[in-house]
């Protein structure tokens, strides 16, 4: 067996199949750890549009403390 050895392992090392591979798994390799370190980021909080946006519509006014919610109109006194 007259082999020559660092001729064997350059002409593996230059062969176009062995540089794929290996860039292939490095690729998949450094794409998975990637993943497996991902941490969503919080998202930005939007400036409101001041001019755009409608004023809210005003709400009902609250009925006073004595209105018992029209019971007679007399503002809550007693019946004589």
């Amino acid at each position: 067996m007259n082999v020559n050895y660092v001729e064997l392992i350059l002409s593996v090392i230059k062969d176009i199949r062995v540089i794929a591979t290996i860039v292939a798994a490095l690729f998949i390799v450094e794409f998975a750890g990637f993943v497996a370190s991902y941490r969503k980021k919080a998202p930005k909080p939007k400036k409101a549009k001041a001019a755009k946006a409608a004023p809210a519509p005003a709400a009902a006014p609250a009925p006073a403390e004595g209105d018992a919610g029209g019971e007679g109109g007399d503002g809550g006194a007693a019946a004589e």
